[in-house]
């Protein structure tokens, strides 16, 4: 289920007032963080539209991914994706409640030291996923985080780079992150039978 256009921008001007204040542990600034939903929502959007998926659903699911970073930003020992699940969970939105959980576990890792992270809930998160069978729509929107950094579409390399420079990331974690983002990205070029730089116009 997803929610109707009123609660959409019920939904969004929440978040949005819950992030005016920084998130110092990531990096992000209000500005920042809203341009990130809305960016991710047009990435989702437009690669949906050439793939055969629902484009409407997948600029729900961007929008709404992050939904729980306002209370990871304010409550100790909290992760945003199962507290994005768990708040949409509550308001029976169980499509936007996956994606805020498996979003960012697009490496497929699910252990709780590879992550900054609150441990445990990274390792509730792992176990919610694991009785899942993600869909077109979860590898979607790990995509299309991946794909908007610094308020604009980027490659997967200036994003990996980013992760790398922030949290200081080893090399052959680097390597890693680059062959599943390739696998990725590898999964909806074949989609949409073009190349996903190519249709968000990265250059």
């Amino acid at each position: 289920m997803l929610p109707d256009k009123k609660t959409v921008k019920n939904l969004f001007d929440f978040i949005c007032e819950k992030t005016k204040e920084p998130n110092i542990a990531r990096g992000l600034t209000p500005d920042e963080s809203v341009y990130h939903y809305l960016d991710v929502s047009q990435c989702a959007e437009k690669i949906a539209s050439h793939c055969g998926l629902d484009s409407h659903k997948a600029k729900i699911l961007g929008l709404f991914h992050d939904y729980g970073e306002y209370i990871e930003r304010t409550v100790p020992g909290t992760f945003h994706g199962t507290a994005g699940y768990d708040e949409m969970m509550k308001l029976g939105y169980d499509e936007i409640a996956r994606v805020c959980l498996t979003h960012s576990f697009w490496e497929g890792v699910y252990d709780p030291e590879h992550f900054s992270y609150d441990k445990k809930e990274v390792a509730r998160a792992g176990m919610l996923i694991s009785k899942m069978e993600l869909d077109d729509y979860d590898y979607l929107i790990q995509l299309s985080d991946m794909l908007c950094c610094h308020r604009t579409f980027v490659k997967l390399e200036e994003r990996i780079a980013y992760i790398v420079n922030k949290y200081k990331r080893s090399s052959k974690e680097a390597e890693n992150m680059k062959k599943a983002a390739e696998k990725l990205k590898e999964r909806f070029d074949k989609l949409c039978k073009q190349d996903i730089y190519e249709l968000l116009e990265i250059k």
